[in-house]
């Protein structure tokens, strides 16, 4: 292989920033990835050349839907344009719609459209994981067709865990938060300084709510207790606890201690059930998440035979080489 044809579903900034790695690092990527095909929610489109692409990008840059943009008219309705993707020799879908927390629509429809139609599938959108997990992968081996979701967890998987049960995981899997408690710690920072900081330097969002009442961290880990302990579990049953003015004391203690402050991801087995939760812990200088500063995030993933660790770092490169490994992963399993 040579080259991938990918179509890009979603162009936000997450979609956007994957197709400019692309092109700016095309030459260094073997096999190659070429967009051919975007959609958002205003329709998808077939392209003619990298100039449309270009363009499409500078346009959804300032917040145009891609009606308002494309060269030609568009395929409004959805399941028409996945459809048209494999006659015009696009083999993976790659889809970065924001995430709906609450049920994994629209995306999660449209993933498993598009695993029945034999198309593979590579997302960084959580909701369709938490809610519909065990039907994506019945759709894919319905349809023949791949399924990647690295940049949904925060940390790969390391591959060593394919044949070993796995008995805890527990990660710092949220960057936004472990900055902010971060620089809480080292500059004694009150909470809503750090998050307005952190919201200026553009690592937390407008909204940050999802990252600071632990939302994201609960996805994370819940998506990677499925992955790895019981695809059964669902968000209701997880524990929930953010940061907030709150944690302030928390800092002080950790800081009087000479421990650090993290947002922790668990899911462990207790009797029969699988208990995940999430909330702020105090943490020692023995663990492996007290070097784990600003945005970097890992898990630690316990099995019989020992503990594995798997680490990554945040940032739009960061995100963009995680799709892009994922599309050589699911092209590679079709050939």
């Amino acid at each position: 292989m040579k080259e991938i044809h990918v179509a890009l579903l979603g162009l936000g900034n997450v979609g956007r920033a994957f197709a400019e790695y692309c092109r700016t690092t095309g030459d260094s990527l073997s096999p190659r990835l070429n967009i051919r095909a975007v959609a958002d929610s205003s329709g998808g489109l077939i392209l003619d050349s990298y100039e449309d692409l270009d363009r499409i990008l500078d346009q959804k840059s300032q917040r145009r839907k891609l009606s308002e943009s494309a060269p030609a008219p568009l395929l409004r309705d959805a399941t028409a344009f996945l459809r048209s993707l494999k006659p015009a020799g696009i083999s993976v879908l790659v889809e970065s719609l924001p995430t709906n927390i609450q049920s994994g629509q629209p995306a999660l429809d449209l993933l498993t459209k598009a695993l029945f139609l034999g198309l593979n599938v590579v997302t960084v959108d959580k909701g369709p994981l938490i809610h519909g997990f065990e039907a994506l992968h019945s759709a894919s081996k319905a349809g023949g067709s791949s399924f990647a979701y690295t940049g949904t967890t925060g940390v790969r998987i390391p591959p060593e865990l394919s044949d070993e049960p796995v008995l805890e995981i527990a990660g710092v899997l949220n960057g936004t938060t472990n900055h902010i408690l971060t620089d809480m710690l080292e500059r004694g920072s009150r909470f809503d300084t750090a998050l307005a900081q952190a919201q200026t330097d553009g690592i937390a969002e407008p909204d940050p709510s999802l990252d600071v009442e632990g939302w994201d961290t609960a996805a994370k880990i819940l998506i990677l207790a499925k992955s790895l302990m019981n695809p059964a579990t669902s968000l209701a049953e997880v524990s929930r606890v953010g940061i907030n003015q709150e944690s302030e004391a928390f800092i002080e203690r950790a800081r009087a201690s000479g421990q650090v402050v993290r947002l922790v991801g668990r899911a462990r087995q207790s009797s029969s059930r699988l208990r995940v939760s999430v909330a702020p812990e105090l943490v020692a200088s023995d663990s492996p998440f007290f070097s784990v500063t600003g945005t970097s995030k890992i898990a630690v993933f316990k099995t019989e035979r020992g503990e594995v660790v798997s680490k990554s770092r945040s940032g739009r490169d960061a995100i963009s080489q995680t799709i892009v490994d994922d599309v050589w992963k699911v092209a590679r399993k079709a050939t």
